[in-house]
């Protein structure tokens, strides 16, 4: 019998999802592990508070999520975790560069450069360790300029010019604790009075993206195996940003079958059973955004009436709602029916 670990994490949650467009919940690991079981998987539950380093996890399915609290030490102690798993011979579902890449842009633009179909990197990025690796870089405007971290929009911000550009780098590419930033401002004017060298406190990396204009909004699409889940959303008011809008509208049915087959392309480069993609549509491509693979919002799947599964003459809708749990677990299911223990090594 297949053996299988459910990690819970410091909230004693596992992932969330959405009874409300506004209150969220832990998924059920009860209804999980009755599914798994049934499936011929032997389940255990654990979290990351209570995780046992002296097991033996050889040969375990590892099912996980990652943390989204603001200094970013439950994440660290979570890649502490999975670093040890993949140690002991377990089988992390995703793999551990799709953790790393979890509100982490330059590690997820880092992924796309490694996609094979040059539909999906029209978006083009470039990748800055620091405030000082950016000078003289960018030559064309206007310009999207991103956090590494964060999610929801917040962290992007547009530049029209290198002056723009610089401002928004110098402020996003600050030392994450602000005091401390501040501190290092006041050390370093010593360390100037002195002649000796000064602290880097702009080292917080980010990255630049090229601008698509005109756009109204864009598509979230959930992939959970081969069910597609679709939320057409609207830019802010007076803002170039959709993410974390809150404003949604109908799907525009002229777009309908592209934005699936797009999703369906992106699917296609990235082994994991669950997806989340932020794709635009400028009239006449498609452009993938962002994507994610664990630990994203189900408000896609949660506030929609219907979902789409591939169908012989092109896709075929599912109407009613649908339990995150169940599909949750049949995405797993139907992502190991496709990819061997040998090939997730």
């Amino acid at each position: 019998m297949e053996k299988m670990l459910i990690i819970k994490d410091m909230l004693d949650w596992f992932w969330a999802t959405y009874p409300t467009a506004d209150r969220a919940v832990s998924l059920d690991v009860a209804k999980m592990k009755e599914y798994f079981s049934k499936e011929g998987f032997n389940v255990e539950i654990t979290s990351y508070n209570s995780f046992d380093f002296d097991k033996d996890y050889e040969n375990y399915y590892v099912l996980y999520g990652s943390a989204e609290d603001f200094c970013g030490g439950s994440k660290d102690y979570i890649e502490d975790v999975l670093v040890w798993l993949q140690i002991k011979g377990a089988y992390l579902i995703p793999k551990f560069q799709y953790f790393r890449a979890h509100h982490n842009k330059v590690m997820m633009e880092i992924l796309r450069k490694g996609f094979q179909d040059p539909h999906l990197k029209t978006i083009h990025t470039r990748t800055y360790s620091s405030l000082e690796a950016i000078s003289g870089k960018e030559k064309h405007f206007s310009v999207v300029v991103k956090t590494a971290a964060g999610a929801g929009g917040g962290g992007g911000f547009l530049a029209h010019n290198e002056n723009e550009l610089y401002k928004v780098a110098e402020k996003i590419s600050r030392l994450v604790n602000k005091q401390e930033y501040y501190l290092r401002r006041v050390f370093n004017i010593r360390q100037q009075l002195l002649k000796k060298q000064p602290n880097r406190i702009n080292n917080t990396k980010f990255i630049v993206q090229n601008y698509i204009p005109n756009l109204t909004g864009d598509y979230k699409v959930l992939v959970f195996g081969d069910h597609y889940f679709v939320l057409r959303r609207l830019n802010r008011d007076g803002d170039f940003r959709a993410s974390g809008s809150g404003k949604f509208a109908d799907i525009l049915e002229n777009e309908l079958e592209g934005l699936l087959n797009f999703a369906r392309l992106c699917k296609s480069e990235i082994p994991t059973p669950h997806l989340s993609l932020d794709i635009c549509f400028d009239g006449h491509d498609y452009h993938l955004i962002e994507f994610q693979c664990l630990t994203f919002g189900f408000k896609a799947m949660s506030l929609s009436e219907f979902h789409f599964i591939p169908a012989d003459a092109g896709w075929k809708r599912i109407d009613g709602k649908v339990s995150p749990e169940e599909e949750f677990c049949q995405a797993v299911t139907y992502f190991l029916r496709q990819h061997s223990k040998e090939s997730e090594k």
